[in-house]
């Protein structure tokens, strides 16, 4: 490379291809320090500001740059008109290039690498030129991997704006821009995909598509784990470095984890001194699925055994009961899986919990390797629950080997057998079914586990003409702060997590249809899907069923093949009146509307309150649009009629919702006219003129303007 070419590389930044522009960005402040890791895209988008600013400056700092005679060459490249010499003093060049910079109204100064200038003599010429632009006199934005130390003092008073990984990763909408440049009209499950295992990294984003396909089955196919041992550890320290990759591992969450399997007293420390570093954003996700992947890789082996068991314990002590078994499967650790069934397997029955039972029956293997009988018996309902029915025998056969005698094993084959069998010959399976409960009840056993039509059965055989008690349901409302109340007294239910209502909404939306995990997991989490979303959603699960089962609602939800449903019989939706003013709107049925008024007298409020996602955005502007449109049809009726005052109530509560549409503000004038109030027409009609002049500065039109007169006999 020629040295002039070289020369130019200096003041120029380069964009990758294909080029993806972020929108929406901001620059805050006339001082902006821009700190990531390698791949977030800090040189791209000091490109594009480039781009956008026609009289920008561009110096791109190298290792070779750090001394303040190199800087002051740089400068005097870059502002050929500042009349910057080479022998120049710090102090000459410094002001020479701030008073340029500040002409014709402030030019944008923009420096990539900021954090290669260290040495004292060169720190001290960037802090000199820096002062102006943290003053206002002209705008500056650094980019760096770590603060640098000529901007820490402007960083730690607030004078130098910080953005960082936050602001660079690419959003959904521009991940999808990168993915229709290799792929011809990209899916949006794939985008979703993409979007969330990338975490709008940008380097692993366009790496991914790239290759295209699958982007889990992709990563492995990239050159992403040289480029991060060759731009991110390598940079690290020893201990920083096996921080980081413990907490990309396992994530990190809080501090006893931090003492007890990272073994680290300074997690929070360390976890800051990643942010610092451009590594970790401080929005609560460290870092992306795709980037956890890698950096996990570089574990060694002894070490991911050990942090394994470690965190395993910490989970099982804290009733995490999700991320131990994911853990579990990790590690291929079938003792530990075994062990963890013995002593919490009766509890995850109790909460229906199969898809974990399931990940530790894989994980331990074959049936015959098992030495405990309860964990025996835990698969066996599991097989149940699976449609297994072979695999159940056999795990309560080898139970039952290990007892000389009757056993609890035993019967529970028995039960099941009777159940499944029944229609072969009932009066030999009604009599076995009947003797096995009866030794259940004797000991004080648990029924188990019973899908509807052998629990409906088994109710059946041993009903003796009782009645049959009232079925517990779980009411569900959905409008303005969701609420799930159950049981006879309908006592409210308080989740301890916050999505699990909007989960509970969304299965019933469904109305019984079976969902699978990729779309649940993508309705809870459709922007940034968290790395260990799957444990999540168990956890969500798993509380909700233990919530419920006091009133017996815990099989209100179920799995089966990586799918969820709802049981529609245990549920009874509270607000069913809303949904039939909402369905008299789209049939345009008023006589059936009357009969339902009552819920539209006042409104009931937005689609589960202040969840905010794509799928509760178009169910919001629907019920709305519908609680607009029905006080629209009733007011209309009450017009008819000369209900003025029903008239003006109905108006009114449509106002609230379309506040800017004059047709109805016309309506409600005439109809406080015919009751002969003008006090009311007046203050209506000078609400309205205020409205539009304080949001959008224009009045109402000349057509509302004379049927306002009207009111008043004017013209």
């Amino acid at each position: 490379m020629s040295h002039e070419l070289f020369k130019q590389l200096k003041h120029r930044f380069p964009k990758p291809s294909p080029f993806v522009r972020r929108e929406g960005r901001k620059l805050n402040g006339s001082a902006t320090l821009i700190v990531a890791c390698a791949g977030w895209g800090k040189t791209s988008y000091l490109a594009q500001l480039a781009e956008e600013n026609a009289n920008s400056v561009c110096v791109s700092v190298g290792i070779e740059d750090n001394s303040c005679e190199r800087l002051i060459e740089l400068l005097a490249e870059a502002l050929p008109e500042a009349g910057i010499e080479h022998g120049d003093r710090a102090y000459d060049a410094a002001c020479k290039a701030a008073e340029e910079l500040a002409g014709d109204g402030g030019r944008l100064l923009l420096i990539d690498n900021a954090s290669l200038i260290t040495e004292p003599g060169a720190c001290a010429l960037m802090e000199m030129l820096v002062k102006p632009a943290m003053s206002g006199a002209y705008r500056a934005v650094f980019a760096a991997r770590e603060i640098p130390r000529f901007l820490l003092s402007g960083v730690m008073e607030g004078s130098v704006a910080m953005m960082g990984v936050r602001e660079l990763r690419f959003t959904r909408a521009e991940t999808a821009e990168l993915a229709a440049a290799f792929t011809e009209q990209p899916s949006d499950m794939y985008v979703n995909t993409l979007h969330s295992f990338s975490g709008g990294w940008g380097a692993a984003a366009a790496a991914l598509a790239r290759r295209g396909g699958d982007p889990y089955a992709a990563a492995d196919r990239t050159l992403l784990k040289q480029y991060v041992s060759d731009n991110i550890l390598a940079m690290l320290p020893e201990d920083l470095r096996n921080y980081l990759l413990m907490t990309a591992f396992i994530a990190f969450e809080d501090k006893e984890l931090s003492k007890e399997v990272f073994r680290v007293a300074d997690g929070s420390a360390k976890s800051f001194e990643l942010v610092t570093l451009g590594i970790a954003s401080e929005d609560g996700e460290l870092y992306p699925g795709v980037l956890r992947r890698i950096l996990s890789s570089f574990l060694p082996s002894e070490m991911r055994g050990d942090l394994i068991k470690r965190a395993a314990d910490h989970f099982i002590r804290n009733k995490r009961f999700a991320e131990a078994v994911a853990l579990f499967e990790e590690s291929d650790d079938s003792q530990a899986a075994e062990r963890f069934l013995r002593t919490y397997g009766a509890e995850l029955l109790g909460n229906c919990e199969f898809e974990l039972i399931g990940y530790c029956g894989r994980v331990i293997g074959s049936l015959e390797t098992i030495v405990d009988p309860e964990v025996l018996g835990i698969l066996a309902q599991y097989h149940y629950y699976s449609g297994e029915y072979d695999r159940m025998e056999r795990a309560y056969n080898l139970a039952d080997s290990k007892f000389g005698k009757e056993n609890k094993f035993g019967m529970y084959r028995m039960f099941y057998k009777g159940l499944l069998k029944y229609e072969a010959n009932p009066n030999l399976y009604s009599a076995n079914i009947k003797r096995a409960a009866e030794y259940f009840t004797a000991g004080d056993l648990p029924l188990p586990f019973l899908y509807q039509k052998e629990k409906s059965l088994f109710e059946t055989i041993t009903a003796e003409n009782e009645p049959e008690p009232e079925q517990s349901v779980l009411s569900v409302f959905r409008f303005g702060d969701i609420k799930l109340l159950a049981g006879s007294e309908q006592k409210e239910i308080q989740c301890k997590t916050r999505r699990s209502p909007e989960l509970i909404a969304y299965l019933l939306e469904n109305r019984g249809r079976t969902v699978s995990r990729e779309e649940l997991l993508n309705a809870l989490w459709p922007d940034d899907m968290p790395a260990n979303a799957v444990a999540m959603l168990h956890n969500m699960i798993y509380n909700l069923r233990r919530e419920l089962s006091a009133y017996g609602l815990e099989n209100v939800i179920s799995y089966k093949n990586r799918s969820y449903t709802v049981d529609m019989s245990m549920l009874r939706e509270a607000d069913a009146d809303i949904l039939t003013v909402c369905q008299c709107v789209d049939r345009d049925d008023t006589r059936t509307l009357l009969a339902h008024e009552q819920a539209a007298e006042n409104y009931w409020g937005r689609f589960l309150g202040s969840f905010d996602s794509l799928w509760t955005r178009e169910k919001k502007e629907y019920y709305d649009r519908c609680y607009v449109n029905a006080c629209r049809m009733l007011s209309e009726h009450y017009r008819e009629s000369g209900e003025y005052e029903r008239e003006l109530l109905f108006l009114k509560n449509a106002l609230r919702l379309d506040p800017y549409s004059e047709q109805l503000v016309h309506d409600i004038l005439v109809c406080c006219s015919a009751l002969g109030k003008p006090d009311k027409v007046n203050r209506y009609y000078e609400e309205y003129s205020a409205r539009l002049d304080a949001d959008f500065g224009t009045r109402p039109s000349k057509w509302l303007r004379s049927q306002y007169l009207a009111c008043f006999g004017e013209k």
